[in-house]
């Protein structure tokens, strides 16, 4: 991992990327659940993939021990810039939706569930098309969101998830955000992983954008 770095620049640069891009996601966020939507500063590093269920663990806005809901939605583009997006959302933040959305019965399983696909959609899709516009000048190709573990514990899924002999690179580029309601009853928690081969076009794009300005 040592030959992978990012300048301070390049670092301050893709730090305002995903700031903008997250922000777009809040807004469509905010529209659908009719409600301003807090948003995390992005963290954003280059972390060697034995160490990604610790780092997961350690800066989720959900407690080791909530039962979560984990879905999956991969992504790429022509520019080489591809990898997996996870979003998260604890079993409370479930059991409201029907009350977020002001709805007068209870949602079933199912529909919870079609719910979390659809919310994933939206939140990767804003994101990840926003990133790839500002870096590459082109959108981003996705998979269907599916669902990856449901009603686990987050330290049990993480350590499943993420084992070393799980992942197929080395190292990834990880951005996490967290998404709130004022009143805290909605929160999710949005990872994005970056294949150690898309670093390499993430860099050259960004070095373009700094020398335009």
């Amino acid at each position: 991992m040592m030959h992978i770095h990012f300048t301070e620049d390049q670092y301050e640069m893709l730090k305002e990327v995903v700031n903008l891009a997250m922000g777009q996601a809040g807004k469509d966020l905010a529209t659908i659940l009719k409600s301003f939507v807090d948003l995390s500063v992005p963290e954003i590093q280059v972390i060697e993939a034995e160490n990604v269920a610790n780092k997961v663990l350690q800066e989720s806005v959900f407690s080791e021990t909530e039962k979560v809901n984990l879905f999956r939605q991969a992504f790429h583009n022509s520019s080489l810039f591809q990898g997996e997006s996870i979003v998260i959302f604890n079993n409370e933040t479930r059991q409201r939706f029907s009350e977020i959305l002001g709805l007068s019965g209870n949602m079933d399983a199912v529909e919870e569930i079609d719910f979390m696909l659809e919310l994933t959609n939206l939140m990767v899709g804003a994101c990840l098309n926003s990133i790839s516009e500002q870096l590459f000048n082109q959108g981003m190709i996705f998979s269907s969101p599916e669902l990856l573990s449901e009603n686990k514990e987050l330290r049990s899924v993480a350590y499943d998830i993420f084992k070393r002999r799980n992942l197929k690179w080395d190292y990834t580029l990880l951005s996490k955000i967290t998404f709130n309601l004022k009143d805290k009853s909605f929160k999710s928690d949005l990872l994005i992983f970056i294949s150690e081969a898309a670093i390499n076009a993430v860099n050259k794009s960004l070095d373009k954008l700094l020398a335009e300005l």
